[in-house]
């Protein structure tokens, strides 16, 4: 009797309890659906926190390579000032030299002095 008894509500309410059994079976897909959704917003952060990660190492090492090639710029400019430095010093004392060297030849040998003037700028003194 209980049996026919609930064998006749089932007959006369299939589709209420079919929109039931309808409905739990979608929200228990829908949780589903969503953790799965979680899980791959979870991985997607841990994957780009990675990358960042991987970013901000990649910029450091860059930063510490750049600084090295600065470094040895700057030794570079360092070392070319000082040796321009030094040929300055050794034109001027070469220049020193010459005017000295020059200036004996005009007070004692003249005629030798016109000589390396023509030689050096192809002209021809004239007295």
């Amino acid at each position: 009797m209980v049996k026919k008894q609930i064998l006749n509500f089932i007959i006369a309410n299939w589709k209420v309890i079919l929109v039931l059994l309808l409905l739990i079976v979608v929200a228990l897909k829908n949780s589903h659906d969503y953790s799965l959704m979680q899980d791959a917003y979870e991985t997607q952060i841990e994957s780009h926190k990675a990358q960042i990660d991987g970013l901000k190492e990649i910029h450091k090492q860059e930063i510490r390579e750049k600084q090295k090639l600065m470094e040895n710029y700057m030794e570079s400019i360092a070392a070319i000032e000082e040796e321009y430095q030094k040929s300055l010093k050794m034109i001027k004392q070469i220049r020193e030299d010459k005017k000295g060297e020059y200036r004996n030849k005009f007070n004692n040998d003249r005629e030798q002095l016109i000589k390396d003037i023509e030689t050096k700028f192809g002209i021809q003194y004239v007295p």
